[in-house]
């Protein structure tokens, strides 16, 4: 697995109006020994940095004090603006940006030639360092249009929201297939568990992301959804968990469906994909539907019982994904068309 640590720059100097040389305010020079503390023990190998000297110097602390070079590449800079863009109201000029990738405001770049110049060098740098740790110096929106590549989800509200967060951590997995994962990190207020009850699900179209971490399969039996409890919790909810090592997304909802339900024959088809924002996480995945046509004995794994259900369970996991999800899924037509490709068990 590959690992890369964004590092978005601690506050800089707006009032030096040249992007390439702004330096650090006295905060966040200071704020630099947060960055040296949360990278201290993330057994780095690489330090990578956008040319722009805000970038450059957040790393300064870490790298003089592991004694590491920074190794600088132009195409991770900061989206180029217009020299005018401060005239424009920089809330509008951001939405502008995020509703049409291809708005440029004068001689400045769209967010979709930031993006694919940004994607274009992380991918040479995934073949170069594969399987390492590895640090890189960036900025706000041009870290952003990187987490959007992945997660099409990602937009201007997420932008937003972080926008003044100086610096800004952003953790990506990646394996020979991809990115696995997206954490994003608060130096200032970090969490390290998840609250469900503060996360954001978003859906998008089958295919839309780039990887998966999870699969949630709604099953269909006798007419009615069937979902299952684990032996350890007194709620209800749809099978899945996590895509392991190897497999494809409907590998895992195949094996996740009977060792979670018992199904012994069903119909599986992907429907669409989603992905939940935590504040300081964001997970992917792909929804199934299955038909289930004949259960068998339960595997002495997790889940103790299944259930049928007309809808989502008064009782359920996850409340504040399971109706969003189950929404979307009841929009479907429940017989899986023949047209459509499927798998059968």
């Amino acid at each position: 697995m590959t690992t890369i640590y964004f590092i978005r720059h601690a506050e800089s100097d707006y009032s030096v109006r040249e992007s390439r040389v702004r330096p650090l305010t006295e905060k966040g020079l200071a704020d630099c020994s947060l960055v040296t503390e949360f990278l201290s023990d993330k057994n780095i190998d690489v330090v990578l940095s956008s040319p722009y000297k805000r970038a450059v110097d957040t790393l300064l602390d870490f790298t003089d004090m592991y004694n590491f070079d920074i190794q600088t590449i132009e195409d991770f800079c900061e989206l180029k603006s217009d020299n005018g863009y401060r005239a424009v109201d920089f809330s509008v000029y951001m939405k502008s940006l995020w509703t049409d990738f291809n708005y440029r405001l004068g001689d400045g770049e769209s967010l979709g030639e930031c993006q694919r110049r940004n994607i274009a060098a992380l991918e040479e740098v995934l073949t170069q360092y594969r399987n390492k740790n590895i640090v890189i110096g960036t900025h706000g929106i041009a870290l952003s249009a990187i987490i959007n590549y992945y997660d099409s989800t990602f937009g201007y509200e997420d932008f937003m929201a972080m926008s003044f967060i100086f610096p800004w951590v952003v953790k990506i997995d990646f394996n020979d297939d991809g990115c696995i994962c997206i954490e994003k990190i608060d130096l200032f207020n970090p969490v390290t568990t998840l609250d469900h009850n503060k996360c954001k699900p978003c859906i998008t179209d089958l295919g839309k992301l780039k990887a998966y971490k999870f699969t949630v399969i709604f099953s269909r039996y006798k007419d009615k959804w069937l979902y299952c409890r684990a032996k350890s919790r007194d709620t209800f909810e749809t099978a899945g968990g996590h895509i392991e090592e190897g497999e494809s997304p409907l590998d895992s909802a195949k094996r996740e469906l009977y060792e979670e339900t018992g199904a012994a024959k069903f119909d599986i088809t992907p429907v669409f994909d989603y992905s939940i924002h935590y504040p300081n996480i964001c997970t992917t995945g792909q929804v199934f539907l299955a038909h289930i046509h004949e259960l068998g004995d339960m595997p002495d794994f997790e889940m103790t019982e299944v259930k049928l259900f007309d809808t989502i369970p008064d009782k359920m996991r996850f409340p504040k994904i399971l109706p969003v999800l189950f929404e979307k899924i009841n929009s479907y037509d429940l017989i899986i068309p023949k047209a459509r490709k499927r798998a059968t068990n």
